[in-house]
């Protein structure tokens, strides 16, 4: 009986927190008992004491254990420290994070994981809701008075239904008088651990991980203070090397940090998700849920513990702010810049009520501070990483109880601020600053820069997702007006891509050339951080009201397609753009090619002679006028969602007007704007084997990115529809025209763009002569990587049962017939060879599926 009620006030205290936890956490009246040994910590040093207090014996390290430890939460967190030689870090450092609990069950403390749990709750319980909320049925919980203490059933469900997996077991050596247990971490962190194990990570340096040697494997470093244990492993794996399998195992090492931190007795608030508003979510489905259904998929924004010193002050100081430490490998000279990215978000935070909200300090030295580590799953950090890879990352470390953010660890590789140099030269550096007239920038140019990168991996810091369709947000007129855009920008959002203004022209005045946080992001962090008072009814009305503003502007309109669930609504979208700028995307593209043509013409002044540095400014020149260009493409078939009041319900087709136009420019003008590389004195410098070639495939790209299954099929859906949308006919018309309207003689360009057009036209023939047979296949597979069905089998689509193809293959005789008149007729060898090889190639069309 006695049992039975401890059992019962566990059960009650986990749906009181809404967690479906296994109601086990201690079962010390079980038989086996730890063993009366002699005291392990005779003779131990003491390295530090908080919630745990931990010992150092020999080349032992040993914690105590407190009885009120067992069974809490605990949040598992571990990331590479050092990497081993050679290898680049490419999706960042972070190896695990995982939620855990100590359970003691005789002799033995095991650890379990508790991820799966926390991704099942059950709602809140009727005698729980605030006295403002009406109860879903009167009585509360069914066969029960309301107010009565018994445990719902499905409290019990969920409980009985799933038990996480036990990832660690650790004897223990001893128990102290005080209930406490005593273990030993030696074995455990000297190995490898499959819940936080390293193998995955090596194996991108090419080699096979076999097993942790324990003789060159140890425990580095411990700390202990307040709710946090850091146990920082040093790991050798004997390794295979399969390209060279004679060499026998290879010794790898690595170090991890692992930070094991207790979770706030009591969660932070939770703040609902809103579709409208772009935030990093945590999922997980409600049963019996407030509003009456079985179940509920619900989100919560992440976000810091953010809470104001005066509760009663429209605008106060935080009782703690958001504080970021610049780690110890950061460079003096950059340092300034950093601190100066970070900081960009205090006027955004003073907007949603909070003064010093974020600050910036230096890492304490060990003198300082022995127990400061940049691992630290308590600490926000922002690391130097010194490898060859041009990226920043922002990630952070929640309580997947309340989406609290408890840590950010931004890593920055130093690359990245010339890869951003270079960018930033090919749009400006023909002209518009002359600050960006050669290469490398100056240190006030770039840090002015790497402050932005910095911004930007903050904002996901403090929950905020990429919003790509706020680099759409403003017309080309305003990008151009000096008075508009060098306070606003290039978007309503630093955290969209579209980095920089490239539509401005020389002589407009425009000298703001890349993001600043927007009205998007001061709207966000209001949703996210406002603070809207202690009762929950009143707190989900000023929530909605404010999320409603996002359909008010369209400067606040979010949009991403980066998530599968996110394809099927924005992947159509010409708005939702990267790395792109302005409403109107022909003329802002056509603008963009303008200012790196001029920065092309400068491009040896620029790179002083430097044969390297000349060869790596050409394939950025190229590669950011590629990326404008392709960026017309979304505009064929493109379908817009409804975001602002009024609209929809349908999607907006783009009008067909502007479809035609975005044909004629792709394979008129845009091509023609890439003939520029391929200038001798250029490309054989640049790249001399290959480069021609290079330019004529891209060139042939803009065809196949333009007749391919999926488009086809879209446009003839759009079409059926809507009978003034733009159609599968009209596309093969204009891109016919386009590419085959003059036959009198054919350029490099041109005889790119007829090779593409017959490697498309079999493509199509290809799929219909097999009847589409492998769509399902390539849905599936789609599927398989988080892509909704709608949008996989869109984008499997082969187009054999579109209308396009009995169009086309209507259409090949005649120009089969019009090829070889040309053949005849042409005034050169080269013109009549090619024109009467395209005549064959149309005929070998003909053929397929015959």
């Amino acid at each position: 009986m006695a049992r039975f009620q401890r059992l019962f006030r566990t059960a009650c205290l986990a749906a009181t927190l809404g967690l479906a936890l296994v109601p086990l956490p201690s079962r010390a009246d079980e038989p086996a008992k730890a063993p009366a040994a002699a005291n392990p910590l005779q003779g131990a040093e003491l390295i530090g004491t908080g919630k745990l207090t931990a010992y150092r014996k020999g080349k032992s390290t040993l914690i105590t254990v407190p009885t009120s430890a067992i069974g809490k939460p605990l949040l598992w967190y571990t990331e590479v420290v050092g990497v081993p030689a050679g290898m680049v870090a490419s999706e960042g450092l972070e190896i695990t994070r995982t939620l855990v609990r100590f359970e003691q069950v005789g002799a033995t403390v095991y650890i379990r994981d508790l991820t799966s749990q926390q991704k099942r709750r059950s709602g809140t319980p009727a005698d729980e809701r605030p006295v403002t909320e009406a109860p879903p049925r009167e009585g509360g919980v069914e066969g029960s008075p309301a107010r009565d203490p018994k445990i719902r059933p499905i409290d019990v469900a969920l409980s009985s239904l799933e038990t996480g997996p036990v990832v660690a077991a650790l004897p223990i050596a001893a128990t102290n008088p005080d209930g406490s247990v005593v273990l030993d971490l030696t074995a455990l962190f000297s190995n490898d651990i499959a819940v936080a194990t390293a193998r995955s990570f090596i194996s991108k340096s090419g080699v096979v991980p076999v097993a942790v040697d324990p003789a060159l494997s140890y425990i580095d470093k411990v700390r202990v203070f307040g709710d946090n244990l850091n146990i920082r492993s040093h790991l050798t794996f004997m390794t295979t090397v399969p390209a060279t399998p004679a060499l026998g195992p290879q010794p790898v090492s690595i170090v991890l940090g692992h930070s094991l931190v207790f979770l706030p007795e009591k969660p932070m608030a939770q703040r609902p998700a809103d579709p409208r508003v772009g935030f990093f979510e945590t999922k997980y489905t409600q049963y019996e849920s407030d509003r009456g259904t079985a179940q509920e998929t619900k989100s919560i924004i992440t976000r810091f513990r953010l809470e104001k010193a005066n509760p009663r002050a429209k605008v106060s100081d935080p009782v703690k702010p958001i504080t970021f430490y610049l780690g110890p490998g950061i460079p003096q000279r950059w340092r300034p810049y950093i601190t100066a990215g970070v900081l960009k978000w205090l006027p955004v935070f003073e907007a949603a009520g909070f003064s010093n909200a974020i600050k910036v300090l230096e890492a304490p030295t060990p003198e300082q501070n022995p127990d400061w580590s940049p691992e630290d799953v308590t600490i926000s950090v922002i690391r130097w990483v010194p490898e060859e890879r041009a990226n920043a990352m922002g990630p952070h470390v929640i309580d997947p109880r309340s989406g609290e953010t408890l840590s950010a660890h931004i890593q920055v590789w130093p690359t990245v601020i010339d890869f951003f140099g270079q960018y930033y030269w090919a749009l400006f550096g023909g002209g518009l600053d002359p600050g960006a007239a050669t290469l490398p920038l100056t240190t006030e140019k770039s840090g002015a820069l790497l402050s932005y990168i910095v911004a930007h991996e903050v904002g996901h810091t403090l929950g905020l997702r990429h919003n790509q369709l706020a680099s759409t947000a403003y017309t080309v007129a305003q990008l151009r007006d000096p008075k508009f855009a060098n306070q606003a920008g290039p978007n309503s959002s630093i955290m969209a891509y579209g980095r920089f203004n490239y539509v401005a022209q020389p002589g407009d005045g425009v000298t703001q050339f890349w993001g600043v946080p927007g009205p998007y992001d001061y709207a966000a962090i209001r949703y996210g951080y406002g603070d809207y008072g202690n009762d929950p009814a009143a707190e989900r009305q000023a929530l909605a009201k404010v999320a409603a503003e996002f359909g008010a502007d369209r400067r606040l309109f979010w949009g991403a397609a980066e998530l599968g669930e996110e394809l099927s609504r924005f992947g159509r979208d010409p708005r939702v753009q990267t790395e792109n700028v302005g409403v109107e995307r022909v003329e802002a593209t056509r603008l963009g090619v303008a200012n790196i043509l001029r920065t092309l013409g400068r491009l040896d002044a620029a790179t002083g002679g430097d044969p390297e540095l000349f060869a790596s400014s050409y394939r950025m020149l190229l590669d950011r006028q590629v990326t404008l260009l392709k960026s017309v493409r979304p505009l064929i078939a493109g379908a817009m969602p409804p975001l602002g009041k009024g609209e929809g319900p349908t999607v907006r087709f783009v009008p067909a007007a502007e479809q035609r136009a975005a044909v004629a420019y792709l394979l008129g003008e845009g091509v023609a704007s890439l003939e520029p590389y391929q200038t001798p004195a250029i490309v054989e410098r640049a790249s001399p084997y290959g480069g021609y070639r290079a330019i004529d495939q891209i060139q042939g790209s803009f065809v196949s990115d333009l007749i391919n299954g999926p488009n086809v099929a879209l446009l003839e859906s759009q079409h059926g529809r809507d009978a003034d949308a733009y159609s599968s006919l009209d596309l093969g018309r204009d891109v016919a025209a386009a590419v085959w309207g003059d036959l009198k003689a054919a350029d490099f360009s041109r005889r790119a763009l007829q090779r593409a057009y017959i490697a498309a036209s079999r493509t199509l023939l290809e799929a219909w002569a097999r009847g589409g047979a492998t769509e399902a296949a390539a849905a599936a597979a789609l599927a398989g990587q988080g892509v909704t069905p709608t949008a996989a089998r869109l984008h499997a689509e082969s187009g054999d049962d579109s209308i396009y193809v009995p169009w086309l293959r209507g259409y090949l005789p005649e120009l089969k017939s019009r090829l070889e008149s040309a053949a005849r007729t042409a005034a050169g060898e080269t013109d009549r060879l090619h024109f009467a090889d395209m005549a064959v190639q149309v005929e070998r069309l003909l053929k397929v599926g015959m």
